[in-house]
């Protein structure tokens, strides 16, 4: 998957732009952000908690928008309520692929999608800052470097 390293070892991403532009396609730009200079203190109920650097979701940084021209299934997930489980087992860091699941056993369980139809598929996902995206598919996604 061209970009997959790059993307994969990068801390801070964004998503963004999430749409269907076809039916059955699903599409998503990711933006990595950039560092500021700057430090800024945290204020969290009236008590400065120190000082830290704010983490830009701009122009500045690299972005991507990444393509599923078909897919069985996507959830996104805000960041907060990720459950992070023991027994997934799975490839990568920000961008993962999966072997074993709760999102693969959710499709297999509730879905009339198997190895014999629509073929064999994997489950890839994408942590970010702010969203977990989940995505179903046969085919591992178009990668595209807008910057």
């Amino acid at each position: 998957m061209k970009y997959y390293e790059e993307i994969n070892n990068e801390k801070n991403i964004f998503a963004s732009e999430l749409k269907e532009p076809n039916e059955n396609s699903f599409e998503f730009e990711l933006t990595i952000g950039t560092v500021s200079e700057k430090e800024e203190d945290v204020i969290v109920n009236g008590i400065n908690i120190g000082s830290a650097r704010r983490i830009n979701s701009d122009q500045n940084g690299n972005r991507f928008k990444i393509k599923f021209d078909n897919y069985i299934s996507y959830s996104v997930i805000d960041e907060r309520f990720d459950k992070l489980t023991q027994n997934e087992i799975f490839s990568g860091n920000r961008l993962r692929i999966y072997s074993d699941s709760n999102f693969l056993n959710y499709i297999k369980a509730d879905m009339n999608a198997t190895s014999d139809y629509p073929g064999n598929f994997k489950h890839y996902a994408f942590i970010t800052l702010n969203h977990i995206i989940n995505v179903a598919s046969e085919k591992e996604p178009e990668i595209i470097k807008l910057k």
